[in-house]
């Protein structure tokens, strides 16, 4: 669970992801598509200045998709940089669609001014419940660092930094090992193919990102959430699921208002509730301690995935900002169910 917003606002930069403008072309005001995106035409996957680009094939398939667009003299320009609310809404074409809540005052006054009456404003404002928001000013120039950290937020993976905590291993010629926050965000992205290093050991987290490799990174991230994501999970079973943990969560934490493991632990077993130990330990531990502070729960209508990873085994995957304390989070809760309907909630390794 890690690279917080708090941590961006007052150390560090959680990135994210956006293509628009440049990618779809010159502002079309009122579009109702995502009333903040902009978009232009060039709807031919052959671009005029594409022909012989190491990145042709990827723009064509991109283009074919309808992710991305050109200009209207039939140009691509590849190697136009990219801006963080252009980077941003990309994102939000290859995420799956989510409700999404309010922002709270933190996010409000601190993330979401910046986008204020531009085209990107609902983009920032949709994605804002996912935990996922730039650093910088939405015309900022989106960097390979910030791409890194932004993807993992995507695809629900920031968690992954965590095991390069502290670690003394050092991959890249130019990222320092004493740098953690860079560390837990390139080493993850790095090994999980979602970005590379150059030929001569470096990795260039400052580097900005133009047209061409963003839709690299666009192609790259669908086919991360395929890889990432797999099984044929039906809509009534997503729903069941979401359901299942929801209303679970709900009920002990604001309902029940339960504040101690043991009265967790008991509470489910007087009322034979279909939720094992395992499950309890693995997101409720925080209970067994006298003073704690915990990283909220989701409210189950932000960016989540699903996935069959075994004989009637599940698993849902929920990105989301888990307020101040806890800043942007992965947390994934793992299930089981014979009929796909009714479920029961279990822990990892059961």
């Amino acid at each position: 669970m890690q690279i917080t917003l708090q941590q961006i606002g007052k150390k560090a930069t959680l990135l994210v992801v956006s293509l628009s403008v440049l990618l779809t072309g010159i502002a079309t005001a009122g579009l109702k598509k995502a009333d903040a995106r902009e978009e232009y035409v060039a709807n031919s996957p052959a671009f005029i200045d594409t022909n012989g680009h190491w990145a042709a094939k990827e723009i064509g398939i991109a283009t074919k998709k309808g992710l991305i667009k050109g200009f209207p003299d039939g140009t691509f320009k590849p190697e136009q940089t990219v801006t963080q609310e252009q980077f941003l809404s990309l994102i939000e074409r290859v995420i799956p669609s989510f409700t999404g809540n309010e922002p709270d005052s933190f996010i409000k006054e601190t993330y979401l001014p910046a986008a204020a009456g531009r085209w990107s404003e609902k983009t920032y404002h949709h994605l804002a419940s996912a935990g996922i928001m730039p650093s910088g000013k939405p015309t900022d120039s989106m960097t390979r660092l910030e791409a890194a950290r932004t993807l993992l937020a995507a695809i629900g993976h920031q968690s992954e930094g965590e095991k390069y905590r502290g670690t003394t291993t050092k991959f890249f010629t130019d990222l320092s090992v004493e740098n953690e926050a860079q560390v837990i965000t390139v080493y993850p992205a790095y090994k999980m193919g979602i970005l590379a290093g150059f030929p001569d050991g470096s990795f260039r987290p400052d580097d900005k990102i133009n047209r061409a490799q963003a839709v690299v990174l666009l192609n790259r991230l669908e086919s991360k959430i395929d890889e990432l994501y797999p099984g044929n999970v039906t809509e009534s079973e997503k729903k069941a699921m979401t359901q299942a943990v929801s209303s679970f969560v709900g009920d002990v934490m604001d309902k029940q208002k339960i504040r101690r493991f043991d009265d967790l632990v008991a509470y489910v077993k007087k009322n034979n509730l279909p939720v094992s130990e395992s499950f309890l330990r693995e997101h409720f531990s925080f209970m067994q301690y006298e003073v704690y502070d915990y990283v909220r729960f989701p409210q189950f209508n932000e960016l989540m995935y699903f996935a069959k990873i075994g004989m009637n085994k599940y698993r849902m995957t929920v990105q989301y900002y888990a307020g101040d304390l806890g800043g942007s989070v992965d947390r994934t809760f793992y299930l089981s169910s014979s009929d796909g309907k009714t479920f029961r909630l279990i822990g990892k390794d059961e």
